[in-house]
C-alpha cells in the first residue's frame, strides 16, 4: 500500500549534478538522494566512476559501486567531445548543485571549473572535495582513505598497543 500524499523529504526538488568517483564523494551524493535530492551521476567514458572495478559481489557487480550510487540517476560523458560537453551544459543549466572529487585543476582542464559553470548558471553552488585541500602545499597530492588514516595519525590509534600503525578498514 502506497500513502496517497506521502511526506516531503529535505531535498525535494533539488537537482545536483555528481561529477564524484570511488567514496567520499558518491558516500556524499548518496546522502543528498537520501535526503530528497535528484542527483545525476556523470561518468567519464569509456570507463566511468573507478568505483565500478572494486569488491566485486558477481562479475561485474561492485556492491561498493551500487552502496554508493543507489538512488542516483547516471549518465557516460565524454567531456572532450562537444556533444558530451553540451550535454553537461545543459544540465548544469537545470542544476541548482554541482560536486565534485577530482584532484584540484581537473574540472578546470574540462572547462568545468567553478568560475566556468557559474557564468552557464549564476546561482549554481559547487562543493569541491579532496583531501589536501583545494590550495596549499598538498593540494596536489592525490589521497584515498589509507592516506588520510596515515597523515590524520588514526592509524596509530589501531591494533596493537606495541606494534606498527594499522590500517582501520572501510
Amino acid at each position: 500500500m502506497s500513502t496517497p500524499n506521502p511526506p516531503r523529504k529535505l531535498l525535494d526538488g533539488v537537482k545536483v549534478l555528481d561529477f564524484t568517483q570511488y567514496l567520499a564523494g558518491p558516500a556524499a551524493t548518496r546522502l543528498l538522494t537520501e535526503f530528497g535530492a535528484d542527483v545525476v551521476k556523470i561518468e567519464r567514458t569509456p570507463d566511468g566512476d573507478l568505483g565500478r572495478k572494486i569488491h566485486f559481489v558477481a562479475p561485474g557487480i561492485s556492491a561498493f559501486f551500487l552502496a554508493a550510487c543507489a538512488g542516483k540517476k547516471s549518465v557516460a560523458v565524454e567531456f572532450r567531445d562537444p556533444a558530451g560537453r553540451a550535454l553537461v551544459e545543459q544540465l548544469v543549466r537545470d542544476s541548482d548543485v554541482v560536486i565534485e572529487n577530482f584532484s584540484p585543476g581537473v574540472m578546470a582542464k574540462y572547462g568545468f571549473d567553478y568560475e566556468s559553470l557559474k557564468a552557464i548558471n549564476p546561482r549554481l553552488i559547487m562543493c569541491s572535495i579532496s583531501g589536501f585541500g583545494q590550495q596549499g602545499p598538498y593540494a596536489n597530492f592525490t589521497s584515498f582513505d589509507i592516506i588520510a588514516q596515515a597523515q590524520s595519525g588514526v592509524m596509530a590509534m589501531t591494533g596493537d598497543p606495541d606494534g606498527p600503525p594499522q590500517y582501520v578498514g572501510n
